[in-house]
């Protein structure tokens, strides 16, 4: 997909290829295109939503994506560059809300638990917790509303719901509507849970 390449530049991180020249290439290039809005900009060719002679605000869909690339680099011992600006991106905006009407979601789907990842969607466990690892302060203004949105999926018993899912994921995830151990771990570890990487052990991904 098009708007898939932060997500599989963060794949192969993960499963370890982060050293080879090819990936450590492209990684760098695509850093590189960061704006001045600290965002990413929309990389679709079609000219009816992003006509390349006119100026664009970054995509925060896209953005995102790339939150999740420098998460695992900075993981690997590796902080780009462009890791405070892109947290910055997402605090100004108290995580998950437009600049101009701090109401508004920027994207619908980043208040829900949409689980696994995919290149337009991606849940709020998933973006609090990478903003804790790259150093986002918990009773920051931007961490204790992206709780609040957390605290929303929370069950009685502690776990947290999956509000949303592929159609056809690549492994079985869990039922919509159900608690899920994954979101779940997310949720601990983006609330400095440390028993959860003990708790939930080999489910990161």
């Amino acid at each position: 997909m098009l708007c898939g390449e932060p997500l599989l530049l963060r794949n192969l991180v993960k499963l370890g290829h982060d050293q080879e020249e090819v990936v450590k290439n492209e990684i760098d290039r695509v850093l590189g295109l960061i704006q001045e809005d600290v965002g990413f900009r929309c990389i679709s060719t079609n000219k009816k939503i992003n006509d390349p002679r006119k100026p664009h605000k970054s995509c925060a869909r896209l953005t995102v994506e790339y939150l999740l690339l420098v998460v695992e680099l900075a993981l690997k011992g590796y902080r780009p560059e462009c890791s405070d600006a892109l947290v910055h991106y997402f605090t100004k905006r108290n995580i998950f809300y437009r600049t101009d009407d701090m109401q508004t979601p920027m994207v619908d789907v980043m208040l829900g638990t949409f689980y696994p990842p995919d290149p337009i969607k991606i849940g709020a466990h998933q973006i609090i917790y990478a903003l804790r690892v790259l150093g986002c302060k918990p009773d920051s203004e931007a961490m204790q509303t992206g709780y609040r949105v957390l605290d929303q999926h929370r069950l009685e018993n502690g776990r947290y719901v999956l509000t949303a899912s592929k159609s056809v994921p690549a492994f079985k995830v869990g039922n919509v509507g159900e608690e899920n151990k994954r979101v779940t771990l997310y949720a601990y570890m983006a609330l400095g849970f440390e028993e959860a990487l003990f708790d939930f052990n080999g489910i990161r991904n």
